[in-house]
């Protein structure tokens, strides 16, 4: 008997494992989120006081029609 067979180390690498197309994806994905993100800008723009009025106005305006919708089935019940 050889030396060589009786003496060998273990093999060091273990089998490549199979990774599923979702884990692959979903690390891709999340990979360019992160890229993505430290790409953006970190300071808003500043806004205009004319543009700065305009956004509140409508802002005002969804949260009027959000209650009227919500008050429409209770007026129902009168």
């Amino acid at each position: 008997m050889s030396v060589k067979t009786t003496t060998r180390p273990p093999d060091l690498h273990p089998a490549p494992r199979r990774v599923s197309l979702a884990d692959r994806l979903a690390l891709r994905v999340g990979l360019a989120l992160i890229i993505w993100s430290r790409r953006t800008r970190r300071v808003r723009p500043r806004l205009d006081p004319s543009t700065l009025l305009r956004l509140q106005r409508e802002r005002q305006a969804r949260e009027d029609r959000w209650l009227q919708q919500a008050a429409a089935p209770l007026r129902q019940w009168r």
